[in-house]
């Protein structure tokens, strides 16, 4: 009975063992699951922030490109994405850098590397942008207004060399096609877009005899792309031979990509651009009077040093001494002559620019209007300009000119780029017209530190290129 009850503990002894003994397996295994799960998941949390840090650091830069407009990616500084992206508590934990390299042309890789500062989890995105670069001041002429020419002209286009060498010539920028008019009574007058090689069959109207054209139409070291080169002529269908060099920008913001800052912001930008031993303001805050004799003024101010000229009101284009204008921005007696070294932007607010007979302008010029006065009141000084020169005789006569913004009566030769930022208004040269794009006249002033923006980029994300790894 003893021995019945003995061997009877022990079995239920060993089976208490055994139980206890697998409890114990399946609470450690239960445990070390657990364990693998919390790990699993820790894991997880990592690699998300990782790649939450990487892709941000991505779009950071991408955010870089599109402000700094005007610099390369790969000379773009990416170190304060760290801090943007990285909340504060992750900044000893997690390390985030961003680098660029070019892949070709116009197109970059942008990388984003987020890693773990004491440890060997990281995360790599990268996708590639397209920076497509503006200028401020891609052709001769940029216009909001209506551009009418009255007569024979003649344009040396900015060649505008492709990536692949080819000249993609641009002669002017307009916001609308339809506001570019060339209109005379004088016969067979015509709108020649120069270059080394002339004209070839197709350019021209049928009839055109293209041997005495292009004796007068070569000009420059270069020839234009097939397609890049305009030619019209009086008589011909309006529009018929305009050609890509004739470049059409609905959304044009001129005063945005001279400056950098919305047109609103004007007085800033005068107040802290057009200051100093290099700047002058001429009229400042008096736009209700005409600036007469407004070339002696602006040749004045160049040859006290300033390279940026800043009028507020009309600008009437005379002088007291024609002669003394040799040679300068502004120069009425010989005009025809382009000169060498110079460097000058001229920025005309809220007034007409007029000249009663032939001129000769270099270097840049900003004419714009605020709102802030009437376009009659600017079209009054243009009607008074007029007049005061003999144009306007009568009522009948000054009729033509209440809708002008610039006007010269007489040849222009212009050296350097004419902006014209006057919607509503008419910008016309009536007579002979002999334009160069030459950027040697302002480059050197359109800078960030230098009273302007340096032109500008388009930014794009190039589809199909996005890597994770």
């Amino acid at each position: 009975m003893k021995q019945n009850q003995k061997s009877a503990g022990f079995l239920t002894l060993m089976i208490a063992v055994m139980l206890l003994l697998v409890g114990s397996y399946a609470f450690f295994e239960s445990a070390d699951i657990s364990l693998f799960l919390i790990k699993r998941f820790q894991n997880t949390l990592v690699a998300k922030k990782l790649h939450w840090a990487a892709q941000g650091g991505l779009e950071c830069a991408f955010v870089v490109n599109k402000q700094n407009t005007g610099v390369l990616p790969t000379l773009q500084s990416y170190t304060d994405c760290e801090k943007e992206v990285l909340p504060v508590g992750e900044r000893g934990r997690l390390d985030l850098l961003v680098t660029a390299k070019t892949v070709s042309g116009s197109l970059y890789d942008l990388m984003s590397q987020a890693s773990e500062s004491n440890g060997r989890g990281g995360r790599n995105v990268s996708k590639n942008i397209e920076v497509t670069t503006k200028s401020v001041m891609p052709g001769i002429f940029k216009t909001s207004s209506m551009l009418r020419l009255t007569g024979d002209f003649a344009l040396l286009p900015n060649k505008n060399t492709n990536k692949d060498g080819k000249n993609e010539c641009i002669t002017m920028v307009v916001k609308d096609k339809k506001n570019f008019v060339h209109s005379d009574s004088t016969a067979n007058s015509k709108l020649i877009i120069r270059d080394n090689d002339g004209y070839s069959e197709g350019q021209v109207p049928p009839g055109v005899d293209l041997t005495v054209l292009n004796n007068s139409a070569k000009l420059g070291d270069f020839s234009c792309a097939p397609g890049y080169q305009s030619f019209n002529q009086v008589g011909t269908r309006e529009g018929e031979y305009l050609a890509n060099d004739i470049d059409e920008d609905p959304t044009m913001d001129m005063f945005k990509d001279l400056f950098g800052v919305s047109k609103d912001k004007w007085k800033e930008v005068r107040d802290s651009q057009f200051t100093g031993s290099h700047a002058a303001i001429i009229n400042k805050d008096n736009t209700g009077v005409m600036v007469e004799n407004c070339a002696d003024k602006i040749n004045k101010a160049y040859k006290n040093g300033a390279k940026r000229i800043w009028i507020d009101g009309s600008c009437n284009l005379g002088s007291t001494d024609t002669p003394a204008t040799d040679g300068m921005p502004i120069d009425l007696n010989t005009p025809a002559d382009n000169k060498t070294g110079m460097e000058v932007m001229i920025v005309v607010r809220d007034g007409i620019i007029y000249s009663a007979g032939q001129v000769g302008i270099s270097g840049l010029v900003y004419q714009f209007k605020t709102g802030d006065r009437a376009d009659s009141a600017m079209t009054a000084d243009m009607v008074t300009s007029c007049e005061k020169a003999g144009f306007c005789s009568s009522s009948a006569h000054s009729a033509p000119y209440k809708n002008k913004a610039f006007y010269t009566h007489g040849a222009l030769y212009a050296f350097g780029g004419l902006a014209v930022d006057m919607p509503d208004l008419v910008f016309e040269v009536f007579g002979s017209l002999w334009a160069e794009y030459d950027i040697s006249k302002w480059q050197g002033i359109i800078s960030p530190g230098g009273g302007a923006g340096s032109g500008g980029s388009s930014v794009k994300w190039k589809e199909g290129t996005w890597r994770d790894q």
